[in-house]
């Protein structure tokens, strides 16, 4: 069996990598493309059933390895079924340069159904072999795991990230001259799949069992990063970021995210982070603003809409004017006529609203007009050798003249380069967070505005696009 996948796999994790070309067929025109996938253009099972059976009569077995790409409750509604297709496509595209460079010829991947979530990748085995080792095939599904789970960590943003688990499953395919193909091919993919589901299972009983250590156990803490007013040198507010326990079950607050997700249980987790940023907070100075991260969903929280609320930021020394509720661009709302008259009693309680992560996710400039937020953050990936990438700028300035007309601050986040921070003070764009004025901490960080702002190259200038 070969086992490239257990080793290093360089260049594989490219989602961008080249397609697998369609089988040779004698068959043109519509029924042949029926069989092709018209999102990922993978053939589908049927299309390879001769291909299968030839394998199956030269080796004797073939290897199978089920790939399923699961949405987590309610995520049709946060990313929509074209941005489902989207992730789809790029999935096909990963497995499709792991077929290219790391498989043989006689391996392929394709997709089990037309418009489906689940792929189907075989492997033939070494031809001086003539019996699987489970082991090998076991360390195979693992580290395709592992490497999908990756890609789709860096191809999603993090908060859709956590609506999308991938499984894989492992059986073999033997030749029995007595039974016909399909049946030998779909009997080993559904053994694939069941052991992709009780894999499935075993983790989220896992990740279940330690979300609800976390919860009981209080296990999460904050961190805080200042947003910086860099024409008036002074810190505007803190952005409140929960960290899971060091030690813990959760490497990352987006893997227990994830498992809240896939047991309904983001409202409890969001209740706890929002308990922890109040009493982690130092307190702040006059007029200064603490941004609280929050989901969509979680304005509908009967306990969120409570007077415990109130009374939390009343301990915190805080009072609703001074937060704001800031809300991830990534998550599109579908009912903007609820979602306002909801914000409405926020609103009227004194709290603001942000948008974060402008220009990343799939509502656009939609939600920007629905929600009239105080305040919209523009996504770290914008900001990223913005002085370098004439079309970042375009788009930055872009935002920045729309939301200047609509009344709305703008904010820039991640900022790591004095380069950047130059091209967005040219711009005219005045909040500022990132790793270039600090990295979050507890307590919160207190920035030297001065000295990063001497060492821009136009410290102070600035012009309105």
């Amino acid at each position: 069996m070969r086992c490239d996948l257990v080793g290093t796999m360089p260049g594989t994790d490219d989602p961008a990598g080249p397609m697998q070309p369609a089988p040779e067929s004698s068959d043109t025109g519509t029924d042949f493309d029926l069989l092709i996938d018209q999102v990922t253009d993978l053939p589908t099972v049927p299309l390879l059933l001769e291909r299968m059976r030839a394998q199956l009569v030269e080796h004797g077995f073939l290897s199978v390895l089920s790939i399923n790409i699961l949405q987590n409750s309610g995520v049709e509604r946060v990313t929509g079924w074209k941005a489902f297709d989207s992730i789809v496509r790029d999935v096909g595209r990963f497995l499709s340069s792991i077929k290219t460079v790391h498989l043989r010829r006689e391996d392929f991947v394709s997709e089990v159904m037309i418009s489906g979530n689940a792929f189907l990748v075989l492997l033939a085995p070494p031809r001086d072999r003539k019996a699987i080792d489970p082991g090998d095939l076991r360390r195979v599904r693992d580290r395709l795991h592992g490497k999908l789970r990756r890609f789709l960590a860096r191809r999603l943003p993090s908060d859709i990230s956590e609506r999308f688990t991938c499984f894989v499953g492992a059986s073999v395919v033997k030749h029995d001259p007595e039974i016909r193909t399909e049946r030998l091919v779909y009997r080993a993919l559904d053994e694939a799949q069941a052991d992709s589901l009780s894999e499935q299972r075993r983790t989220n009983q896992m990740h279940r069992q330690a979300l609800s250590d976390v919860l009981a156990g209080r296990l999460i803490h904050a961190v805080y990063q200042p947003v910086v007013d860099v024409f008036e040198k002074r810190v505007l507010g803190w952005e409140a970021l929960s960290r899971p326990a060091v030690g813990g079950a959760f490497d990352n607050i987006g893997e227990i995210f994830k498992a809240a997700y896939e047991s309904q249980s983001v409202w409890p987790l969001e209740r706890l982070c929002r308990e922890k940023a109040m009493e982690g907070l130092s307190p702040l100075d006059d007029g200064q603003l603490l941004f609280l991260n929050i989901e969509p969903d979680s304005i509908y929280d009967p306990l969120f809409r409570s007077e415990r609320t109130v009374e939390m930021l009343q301990q915190a020394s805080l009072e609703p004017e001074r937060v704001v509720l800031e809300m991830t661009e990534h998550s599109a709302v579908r009912d903007f006529t609820a979602f306002r008259q909801t914000l409405t009693y926020f609103r009227s309680l004194g709290f603001r609203l942000a948008i974060d992560d402008m220009g990343s996710g799939y509502s656009g400039l939609v939600s920007v007009a629905e929600i009239q937020p105080e305040f919209v953050k523009i996504d770290m990936n914008l900001i990223r050798e913005l002085h370098r990438r004439p079309l970042k700028r375009q788009l930055v300035e872009t935002i920045t003249r729309f939301s200047r007309q609509a009344g709305i601050e703008v904010i820039a986040e991640g900022i790591e380069q004095r380069e950047e921070l130059d091209a967005l003070m040219q711009i005219g764009i005045n909040l500022a967070q990132g790793y270039l004025f600090a990295r979050p901490a507890a307590p919160p960080p207190r920035p030297n505005i001065e000295e990063v702002l001497n060492n821009t190259r136009t410290s102070g200038t600035h012009q309105n696009p």
